[in-house]
């Protein structure tokens, strides 16, 4: 089929970094709601939504906006942290890269749309020079004005200028409902915890380990 755009998710779909997710919500989780929160919970309930209402979540609207403030900021400081001490340094799921590469040779419109915010973004680029394939104005992140993946990816949709036969690699359940919701075709990132959801999505064309050989969907 022919895709006139593609857009990514980012974590865990282009950074297998769950795991580093999963430590510094969990202490985050411990800091505000006193209770730990397991791998399983991040990819079903909590994966793909900003951090604020992350935080909203688990405190049970407790929080003041200064204090959403602090403690979004506090758990991207504790994720950096942690992907910067990664030994051998983090680098992007296998066929990330080339995938990249056969996109910008083709010409094909490609954008990033994620949860994470600006600080990560910047740390993003920099560690894996994203700027190579991407521009600024292309990558959609979390500035607190989007309640959900839907309105991200509407507004990534804007930027490469289609909505039309777009094409969406995510990971989570949030992101891979609001993908659906879009009328996007779907590649999906496998995760064991959610093998029990992909039948419900007929929007889904393919599920994969990594993104090695994808340029096959073009």
């Amino acid at each position: 089929m022919h895709y006139n755009g593609v857009i990514f998710d980012f974590n865990g779909t282009l950074l297998f970094d769950d795991a580093y997710h999963v430590v510094a919500w969990d202490r985050i989780a411990m800091e505000v709601a006193g209770k730990h929160l397991t791998a399983e919970q991040m990819d079903t309930e909590y994966a793909g939504f900003p951090n604020i209402e992350i935080l909203r979540r688990l405190s049970g609207g407790t929080l003041t906006p200064d204090q959403l403030e602090y403690y979004s900021l506090r758990k991207e400081e504790l994720y950096r942290e942690t992907v910067r001490n990664v030994p051998g340094g983090a680098k992007l799921v296998p066929g990330a890269n080339e995938l990249f590469d056969y996109l910008k040779e083709h010409e094909i419109p490609c954008a990033i749309a994620t949860a994470s915010i600006i600080q990560n973004i910047e740390f993003f680029v920099e560690t894996f020079h994203l700027d190579k394939w991407f521009d600024m104005d292309h990558i959609v992140y979390d500035n607190n004005a989007y309640k959900n993946k839907i309105m991200m990816f509407r507004d990534a949709c804007d930027r490469i200028g289609t909505h039309e036969n777009i094409l969406i690699f995510e990971d989570s359940l949030s992101g891979i409902t609001c993908a659906a919701e879009i009328g996007a075709s779907i590649v999906a990132i496998h995760k064991e915890t959610m093998e029990p959801h992909y039948p419900k999505f007929p929007q889904i064309i393919d599920i994969v380990e990594d993104l090695r050989g994808a340029d096959r969907y073009f």
